[in-house]
């Protein structure tokens, strides 16, 4: 999602990113989580790390992690839809990193609140307040766009 479609580069990540789930399995503790939790946990750290290496860099925003079907019938709708999305985008995308990562593993990539609390060591109950107030400041602003 952050390498800007470029492909070569989701691959060695993605390649390095398993490279160190096979050198640290020894490491899974099933007692402590899944191992989708666990992997994706390795991924986050990851990613952190070689983002932070690649500051400078032009990441890809959160328009592009969203394709939507859109009705040939109607293409009046899907101007409107497009507005929406790409406002909802704009104002996901002013939000701080913490809590975008959040937005995105919720309703992007689909996690539960249990996976998401087990990937980011938080507890769920402050979890699920997060992702509230995360909603109503989603919300606050794109009533102010309109």
């Amino acid at each position: 999602m952050r390498t800007s479609q470029n492909r070569a580069i989701a691959e060695d990540i993605v390649s390095e990113i398993f490279t160190k789930a096979v050198e640290n399995f020894d490491q899974f503790d099933e007692k402590k989580g899944s191992f989708k939790s666990w992997i994706f946990q390795i991924a986050r750290n990851y990613l952190i790390d070689h983002f932070r290496s690649k500051k400078n860099q032009k990441t890809e925003s959160l328009e592009e992690t969203t394709n939507y079907i859109k009705d040939p019938n109607d293409p009046q709708k899907d101007a409107k839809d497009s507005i929406e999305k790409e406002l909802v985008k704009e104002v996901i995308n002013t939000l701080p990193e913490d809590k975008k990562e959040l937005i995105i593993l919720r309703y992007f990539s689909g996690y539960s609140i249990a996976e998401i609390a087990e990937i980011t060591d938080e507890n769920p109950n402050n979890l699920r307040v997060k992702l509230h107030r995360i909603q109503q400041e989603l919300k606050r602003k794109l009533v102010q766009l309109n």
